[in-house]
């Protein structure tokens, strides 16, 4: 009986810790005053790291707009519709780093640009590398304002300000 009830423990944390390397790109936007949150379930992310000193050198992403996941099917093939993301035409969101800054042993600036619905926009996101289970964490959280990116119109009940919250694993 103990050595069933241990390699049950052990499976489950096995389990747990292979399901923490999930990379993820979510986000959060305030519609009639509630949080609104979702994901996007089709996405690319490469990272690359200098080989001598495993520094950060680029990121390149891309996101396929019909993938996104707000938990309302209906709210979700809105969204896709040409006020919003118009993924008809527009199909990826993709990402670019331009140039990127060490802060620290972990932390990194990087400038990049940002494509949405064809508008490329420069922002600076804060990033953190951590090393993970035999894979560079790489995460990211940022703000956007969806006006610049024409999403969702002059809408007054919607917040213009989305948080994006963006965690990806890099095998070593």
């Amino acid at each position: 009986m103990k050595h069933f009830l241990f390699s049950a423990l052990f499976c489950c944390f096995v389990f747990i810790g292979f399901s923490q390397n999930t990379s993820s790109i979510d986000f959060v936007i305030s519609n009639l005053g509630i949080n609104v949150d979702g994901h996007f379930n089709s996405f690319s992310v490469m990272t690359k790291f200098n080989e001598a000193n495993s520094e950060l050198e680029s990121i390149l992403g891309s996101i396929t707009v019909s993938s996104i996941e707000t938990g309302i099917d209906s709210r979700d093939e809105h969204l896709l519709d040409a006020d919003y993301f118009n993924a008809e035409t527009y199909k990826l969101i993709t990402i670019k780093s331009e140039s990127i800054t060490k802060v620290s042993d972990s932390q990194y600036k990087v400038k990049v640009n940002l494509k949405i619905k064809g508008i490329t926009k420069q922002i600076t996101i804060n990033v953190d590398v951590v090393k993970v289970n035999g894979s560079h964490k790489v995460s990211s959280t940022f703000e956007i304002d969806r006006k610049d990116f024409k999403v969702g119109g002059s809408s007054f009940v919607m917040s213009k300000t989305v948080n994006i919250n963006v965690i990806h694993y890099q095998k070593l």
